[in-house]
């Protein structure tokens, strides 16, 4: 304990004076100058409150409560002069995040009224979490980030935790199928679970029974889970609005697994699939199709095809961000019918290596997203279609690109490339002067290097642009300080 202090959220005060005064021998105000500063402090901003503090002690002692109501851990310095302080006043603590090396037996020991612990890099073991969670049984939001040392032991503590409304545990390799149906009953009000990196392939909930979840949101990125835990827990969850499997290379769900949830699922408004790649494009397309109010959909590096986009265009009218990148089962095709019929969309996520070409352009298929944000665009493949199938060859092809961005008047955030793209003002890249709101602009890749002609272009474009970034091999180094000559409130990179 000797390494570590405690600090106050925001600014550290580890210098505050202590907040005894001494008795001056002037003559004593009528006014009570304790009430008057405690009602003063009660309408300033943190911010303002730590100036003040680091004034006048008399401040720190009327602002204590306010102070000590979300505390910072920090362990990284030898200067413990703060820990007097907290062992004093950290029961009013109602937040405690660490940073690192958090005193854990301190904790359990002063705080007894947290309603919210982060422990994002101090493993707590299942005893150390037992005693601060019987410290403060009111708990209602709980982050454990270092959960590897953690077993089944720590959910029968987490379970006493009645008022609990959200659990974030990640790093979790012990695990048991009873611990986790255990807390998910015992924990009515729970409305918020993430596990991420647990291991929870052989948890299975088949004993999870039939009484209704209010579970809202659901993240199980990254954790193994077979398709019958998901199937299982959302089969009891009516109030599900979010979930994110993203990244579970190893979930299997088939058109079989979502019919029967189709009731439920029809309240999603974000699903996360990405690299999902076990899930059946027969599922997602079935899922699209019963789940009218998604509004965020990540299907990257999944098997969506052009039903799975056909089925989100014509049924999820409310669609406002997609993330379609690494889809390799999608193509020309399905983009441009999905790019000519989703109206509402403000984010698209576009990557590819190739497998999208120019065609998704075309003069006479006008996308009809004309409140689109923001847009990542890369790997197009430019190259195609041909000339004989297209007419006017590459050039021909990136003027069509720039002449469909350009009618994009709602963009913010642009970013281009590809090993086949030129940016060139021969081919139209003027038109991308109409995106007047433009605010980040970004190259990840070119085909050439960037002219001059062009780079003076693009300092003299977008009056609104705060950042823009060239990755290698797109600007010549000394072009960037001619950057931060001509436009110093730009951010490069």
């Amino acid at each position: 304990m000797a390494d570590s202090t405690a600090t106050t959220a925001g600014d550290p005060i580890a210098g505050a004076p202590t907040p005894a005064l001494s008795s001056g021998s002037g003559s004593v105000s009528p006014l009570n100058i304790e009430e008057v500063l405690v009602e003063i402090v009660s309408y300033l901003d943190r911010q303002s409150l730590h100036s003040c503090v680091t004034v006048s002690k008399k401040f720190y002692r009327a602002a204590i409560r306010s102070l000590w109501k979300v505390v910072h851990w920090k362990g990284t310095t030898a200067d413990n002069c703060f820990l007097p302080e907290f062992i004093r006043y950290g029961h009013y603590t109602v937040e405690l995040q660490d940073n690192f090396n958090a005193d854990l037996e301190l904790i359990a020991r002063i705080c007894t009224n947290l309603r919210e612990l982060r422990l994002a890099w101090t493993p707590p073991t299942d005893e150390s979490l037992q005693r601060i969670l019987e410290s403060s049984p009111k708990i209602s939001h709980l982050y454990l980030y270092c959960g590897r040392a953690l077993t089944h032991q720590a959910f029968q503590s987490i379970s006493q935790l009645a008022g609990l409304r959200r659990l974030d545990l990640r790093n979790m390799i012990k695990m048991t199928d009873g611990a986790l149906i255990t807390l998910l009953r015992s924990c009515p009000l729970l409305e918020h679970l993430n596990l991420e990196d647990v291991l929870l392939e052989n948890i299975f909930l088949d004993d999870l029974g039939d009484k209704p979840l209010r579970l809202r949101i659901l993240g199980l990125a990254r954790s193994y889970l077979p398709g019958t835990f998901v199937k299982n827990l959302l089969s009891v969850s009516p109030e599900i609005k979010e979930v994110s499997l993203a990244r579970n290379t190893r979930t299997i769900l088939t058109k079989e697994d979502i019919l029967p949830l189709q009731d439920i699922l029809s309240q999603l408004t974000y699903l996360n699939l990405d690299s999902c790649r076990l899930i059946e494009s027969d599922a997602m397309e079935t899922l699209f199709g019963t789940c009218p109010n998604l509004e965020r959909v990540n299907i990257g590096s999944t098997m969506a095809d052009d039903r799975c986009l056909n089925a989100l265009s014509t049924n999820c009218c409310r669609l406002q961000n997609l993330n379609l990148s690494w889809c390799n089962h999608i193509t020309d095709e399905g983009v441009i019918n999905f790019l000519t019929t989703c109206t509402t969309l403000k984010l698209l996520d576009i990557r590819t290596l190739g497998t999208i070409s120019s065609a998704i352009f075309h003069p006479k298929k006008l996308w009809a997203c004309r409140d689109l944000e923001t847009l990542n665009i890369t790997g197009v493949y430019m190259a195609r279609p041909s000339i004989a199938a297209f007419g006017g060859g590459t050039a021909a092809n990136h003027a069509r690109m720039f002449e469909q961005l350009g009618r994009l008047r709602s963009l913010r955030d642009l970013v281009l490339g590809g090993s086949t793209l030129t940016l060139e003002l021969s081919s139209g890249m003027s038109k991308l002067g109409e995106l007047e709101d433009l605010e980040s602009f970004r190259i990840a890749s070119l085909e050439v290097i960037l002219a001059e002609d062009e780079i003076r272009w693009i300092v003299d474009s977008w009056p609104k642009l705060k950042r823009i970034k060239f990755e290698s091999g797109t600007l010549p180094p000394p072009w960037k300080r001619y950057f931060r000559h001509q436009r110093p409130q730009l951010i490069l990179g």
